[in-house]
C-alpha cells in the first residue's frame, strides 16, 4: 500500500488541522508512557511495550491532527510519517513505531506469547520517550 492509497481509501482524510485535538493526543500520548513505565515495573513487558507503541501513536496522531489529516489505519500513519517526517522524526524511530505496531497487533490477535523480556520493554519505553520528544518539537514548531 503506497500513501495515496490511504486517502484514495479514506483510510486518511484531510480536515481542518486541530490544535486542540493534537494538544489532547499528546497528553494522552504521555500518560500511555506513564502507563507503560508503571507496567515495566510490575514486569508486565508485553503490556508495557503495547502502552509505549500507543504513547508513540498518539504522538503521531497528535502530528497529523495539527496538519489537518484524520486517520482511520494505523498502517497509514506510518506511511504518512515516512513521508511527510522523515526527516524530523528520523526514519530509525517511525520504523521502531511500525515494529512495535505489528507486535502490538500479536499480542492483540494472536495465540502465542511474544517473550518480551526486561530489556526489550525498556527500549521499547526509550523509543517511546524519544518519539515523543521529537513530536513535541514538531508541534511546537507548528504553533501559530
Amino acid at each position: 500500500m503506497r500513501l495515496e492509497d490511504c486517502f484514495k481509501g479514506r483510510q486518511l482524510r484531510r480536515g481542518r488541522p486541530d490544535i486542540n485535538m493534537a494538544r489532547k493526543s499528546m497528553e494522552m500520548a504521555f500518560e500511555k508512557l506513564e502507563r507503560a513505565s508503571e507496567l515495566h515495573e510490575k514486569e508486565f513487558y508485553e503490556e508495557s511495550v503495547v502502552a509505549s507503541y500507543s504513547a508513540m501513536f498518539q504522538a503521531a496522531r497528535a502530528i497529523l491532527f495539527v496538519e489537518g489529516i484524520i486517520e482511520k489505519n494505523h498502517y497509514c500513519v506510518v506511511l504518512y510519517l515516512t513521508e511527510n517526517h522523515k526527516d524530523d522524526l528520523g526514519l530509525d524511530l517511525i520504523s521502531w513505531l511500525d515494529t512495535y505496531r505489528l507486535e502490538r497487533h500479536q499480542w492483540f490477535y494472536g495465540v502465542e506469547r511474544l517473550g518480551t523480556d526486561s530489556d526489550e520493554s525498556e527500549d521499547a519505553i526509550d523509543r517511546s520517550t524519544k518519539f515523543l520528544e521529537r513530536a513535541k518539537e514538531i508541534l511546537n514548531k507548528k504553533k501559530p
